[in-house]
Parts: structure tokens; C-alpha cells; sequence
């Protein structure tokens, strides 16, 4: 009998946490730097608002694998959309600005955040297109892998032990032969949570079919000759960025640009009464300049699992997969718990 109860206890157990790996196989992430066609608004750019920048996951994981063979849009879209599809030329996304203009064989910076962190790897591409009216090719892409600075990799692999949410900045390369009007710079995100056949037949996490997420940004590379105009850093790379004082620090260095980085935003407790708040909220602090009265609106950006699920592992990433967002539809107030990452005091229902 105790054999028995054991044995049941530890089935139950394995369940668990099988089904919430199975519920929590969407991550969620995007390109920041230079600013993708889906996130360049939070800059300032005058491209429309995505509100869910961080989901360009091919449709997600079953549209991609079972609806759509594996395939992808190749700026992130679900394949089966309509073309033009909204984050390729002709799209709603897809305006042909220019978020960052580069030197031939310039070493750059990239930033990427991971909203909800599932591991994996970077990779990124390069296309000179310099026709924001027609959309870069597959072929294009491979022949212009961009390395990590000073490799021949072109995978940034994340490490192991970061936080469920995090910002990567890492550096990748130019090519010492390329100028455009317009490049197109794909980045590709293969997540690495999901229980697959590895290479050698044998089955672990992080083998087989991987979500995939992919942002494309335009961008412009110039000659790098004597007398030509150097590098524009970002504040003139980006004519429409503002910045603001952080009187927490010392003049001159409390001035900083304006970056939204809020991913979804709800109306506080004492104004969730009054019908249609959590919209107003949604709008006003998810724009640029955003409009988001700390005394209305609550913008929370991590998440725990509480109750029955604490302590389970990946149970605060399904969290965070499912309460932020908007709406959130599955975020349950008895196992979930969000708030502002630098206040846990106050916790938020949706």
C-alpha cells in the first residue's frame, strides 16, 4: 500500500510538471538593438504599435510544427498569413525606416530581450536589399551570416543559469565588404525548453524541434572612407528619440533616451470599477511618449507561481508566459502571483 501511494504521488508529480512544460513552450523575446520592425516604436519611431512585439514565434510552436510544416515568415510571421505578411515589405510593420545606419565592417552591438527566458541560441543574418518594397530572400540571408566578434560562430548560445527574464547584449561583425541603402537584419531566436530526439537518437531538453522566433530590422551601411561622415551614435541615429532627467542621479549624467520597455499595463484596484480602464491603460502607457499616471495605471513585469505550483520548476516562467500579456486569459490568481520587478509588495490581479 505505502508502494502503491509512492508510486501514485510521484506519477502525479512527473504529470505536473510534464504538462506545465508542455503549457509554457512559448517564450517570449525580441530585437532591441538595433530596433527590430516589430519593437522600433518603443524608440520612438514612428511605425505602428505592436503590443505583442515579443510573440513574432512563427504563429507559436503548433501553428509552426503541426499547421504549417516548420515553416516560418521569413520576418517571424505565421507562414499561412496572407502576404503581405504584416512584418514584411508591403505590411502593416514593414515601413522601410531605418533604425541604425553602420560603417562597412563595423563591430555592432546587439541587445536582445528575453521577456520569458527559455534558453537556446542567437543567430543573425544580413541581406543588402536596398528595396524596402521587396522582401529579402532566404538565399540572401545565408550568404551573410554575422559572426560573434572575433569567431567564426554565429550562434550566441544563452547560458544555462539566467534569469527568466533577461537583456543579452553581445557584439557580432560586419562584413568588411557591404554597403546598402537598406540591409535587412534577421535575427532568429531557436528556444531550447523542449523534450526532442537529439542528433544521436538519444532524447533530452533542447533536442528536436525548437520555437522559433524571428525580427527583422532595416538598417543602412555606408563606406568607411577619410572624410566620410563617422558613425551616428544613437541619439542622432534616431531623430525621433526623446530623453528625460532621472533626478536620482548627478547632473550630467541623469539625462537618459526613452525607451518603453512596459509589456502590458492595468488599470490599479481603486480605478478597475470604472468600465474600460485596463484599455485606457493598455494604450496609454504602451505608446511613445507613453501617458501612464503611476497612481492609475500598474505596469507589472515579473511573475511567481504561488500555491500548489511554488517551487515547481518552470512554474514562474509559465507564469510570465501567461499573465503577461493582454488580455491575459489564463493567469490565475490562485497560481500565479505578478508585480513590478522592483516592488514584490504589491502584487496584481488581471
Amino acid at each position: 500500500m505505502y508502494q502503491y501511494g509512492t508510486l501514485k504521488w510521484f506519477l502525479l508529480a512527473v504529470f505536473v510538471v510534464h504538462l506545465i512544460k508542455i503549457e509554457i513552450a512559448e517564450g517570449h523575446g525580441r530585437l532591441m538593438d538595433p530596433p527590430a520592425r516589430n519593437s522600433m516604436w518603443r524608440f520612438g519611431f514612428p511605425n505602428p504599435v505592436n503590443y505583442n512585439d515579443n510573440e513574432l514565434y512563427c504563429g507559436g510552436y503548433t501553428v509552426q510544427w503541426e499547421q504549417n510544416d516548420g515553416k516560418c515568415g521569413i520576418c517571424g510571421d505565421a507562414f499561412h498569413l496572407k502576404e503581405p505578411r504584416p512584418h514584411e515589405a508591403g505590411g502593416l510593420f514593414a515601413k522601410g525606416i531605418v533604425s541604425r545606419h553602420y560603417s562597412v565592417g563595423q563591430t555592432i552591438d546587439i541587445e536582445v530581450e528575453l521577456t520569458t527566458n527559455h534558453y537556446g541560441r542567437f543567430e543573425i543574418y544580413l541581406c543588402p536589399n536596398n528595396n524596402h518594397k521587396q522582401e529579402a530572400s532566404y538565399e540572401c540571408f545565408e550568404r551573410f551570416p554575422l559572426y560573434l566578434t572575433g569567431t567564426k560562430d554565429v550562434s550566441f548560445q544563452i547560458p544555462e543559469d539566467e534569469a527568466k527574464k533577461a537583456v543579452f547584449r553581445y557584439q557580432v561583425q560586419l562584413p568588411p565588404y557591404v554597403t546598402c541603402t537598406q540591409c535587412v537584419l534577421r535575427w532568429i531566436y531557436f528556444t531550447g525548453n523542449q523534450w526532442g530526439v537529439c542528433d544521436n537518437g538519444t532524447h533530452a531538453v533542447g533536442c528536436g524541434k525548437s520555437e522559433t522566433f524571428i525580427n527583422c530590422a532595416d538598417i543602412a551601411i555606408t563606406t568607411n572612407v577619410a572624410g566620410s561622415i563617422p558613425p551616428l551614435f544613437v541619439g542622432q541615429d534616431n531623430p525621433y528619440l526623446l530623453y528625460y532627467q532621472d533626478l536620482r542621479f548627478a547632473s550630467p549624467y541623469n539625462v537618459f533616451p526613452l525607451v518603453v520597455r512596459d509589456q502590458v499595463c492595468v488599470s490599479d484596484k481603486l480605478y478597475r470599477i470604472i468600465p474600460g480602464m485596463d484599455d485606457w491603460c493598455m494604450t496609454n502607457c504602451l505608446k511613445y511618449p507613453p501617458n501612464c499616471p503611476s497612481e492609475v495605471c500598474k505596469c507589472p513585469s515579473t511573475c511567481e507561481a504561488i500555491g500548489k505550483y511554488k517551487g515547481i520548476r518552470d512554474a514562474d516562467v509559465y507564469c510570465m508566459d501567461q499573465c503577461l500579456m493582454y488580455p491575459a486569459k489564463h493567469c490565475r490568481r490562485d497560481e500565479c502571483s505578478c508585480h513590478e520587478e522592483n516592488n514584490s509588495l504589491e502584487q496584481f490581479d488581471f
